[in-house]
């Protein structure tokens, strides 16, 4: 039973071999005949004249659908396909662009490809640089009975690349937020900038040194119908009106030993005309690590007479 089949099977074996290849490389002809469709993303990379920017991402991204034979789609099953679009010199503004084979390389006309959605804008300027300040942006509050009193920044003047358009709507560029929160001692910190529509490219640099110099809170203190002295004068003279209010600044420890009598309110009546009425600036005196906020009223008028006063 055996034989009977080995020599069934070696009987016209080299026939029935070639049988056997000639199906095969029908089959695989068949198979490589037959229409498919694929779809793909194509990368569009675009490419701007010298001296021209585009806004948005240099590359973007397109659906397609291809259709062809299966030997002819065989490469296509794992790859992106690459477009090259080159922006003509000379034109700025929203252009418009219909994406086709013609922007693939090398590209085989006998895969049919339809692109959806095939239309591409992009918006074209002129590059330009400019300098601009750069400015911090503080979040949250220091301590209780502490204050920012200096803000230092180095650098304080970067260089920012991009499209003209956007660059005229720029005026200065903004750190990233710094948290100072509950801080109760002067601090420096390392920040990066933030530069909206502007690319990290286009700045000259991209981080700033922001030291920041605390000290106590300061507040206000009024202190009502302090008397005008007139000084200077040889002569008797009356002032109006006779007292002013002043308001001081310092921190809460100075202020709460300051009193009435340590302030002092004066015009200085020095080359006065008499018998005439002048009009002079109400000066002050102030203790030692006060600042002087307001004087009301700030004028006075002095009345000098011609008769001299009894030393």
């Amino acid at each position: 039973m055996r034989r009977r089949y080995s020599e069934y099977i070696l009987k016209n074996f080299q026939y029935k071999l070639a049988a056997l290849v000639l199906s095969c490389l029908f089959w695989y002809i068949v198979q490589g005949e037959e229409i498919l469709e694929m779809n793909v993303r194509i990368a569009v990379k675009i490419r701007t004249p010298e001296g021209y920017l585009i806004k948005g991402p240099d590359t973007r991204f397109k659906d397609a659908t291809l259709r062809a034979s299966r030997v002819l789609l065989g490469d296509f099953s794992t790859k992106t396909l690459d477009a090259t679009l080159r922006l003509p010199d000379g034109k700025t503004g929203q252009l418009r662009f219909r994406i086709d084979k013609e922007y693939l390389k090398n590209w085989d006309n006998r895969i049919k490809l339809t692109v959806h959605d095939p239309y591409l804008s992009v918006f074209v300027d002129t590059k330009e640089s400019k300098k601009v300040p750069v400015r911090e942006y503080i979040k949250g509050v220091p301590a209780d009975g502490f204050i920012i009193e200096k803000t230092l920044i180095k650098p304080n003047i970067v260089t920012i690349t991009g499209l003209k358009s956007e660059l005229s709507k720029i005026d200065e560029i903004l750190t990233e937020p710094i948290d100072v929160d509950g801080i109760s001692s002067s601090k420096t910190y390392d920040v990066k900038l933030i530069a909206k529509d502007i690319p990290k490219s286009g700045l000259s640099i991209d981080k700033v040194n922001v030291s920041l110099a605390l000290g106590e809170k300061k507040i206000n203190k009024k202190f009502e119908n302090i008397q005008i002295e007139v000084v200077g004068s040889d002569y008797v003279s009356v002032v109006k009106p006779k007292f002013v209010s002043i308001v001081i600044q310092g921190t809460p420890g100075i202020l709460s030993f300051v009193s009435k009598a340590d302030l002092e309110a004066f015009v200085d009546a020095r080359d006065l005309e008499p018998q005439k009425k002048h009009q002079k600036q109400v000066q002050v005196k102030i203790p030692k690590e006060t600042v002087l906020i307001e004087t009301f009223p700030q004028n006075a008028t002095v009345d000098i007479y011609s008769q001299k006063r009894l030393n």
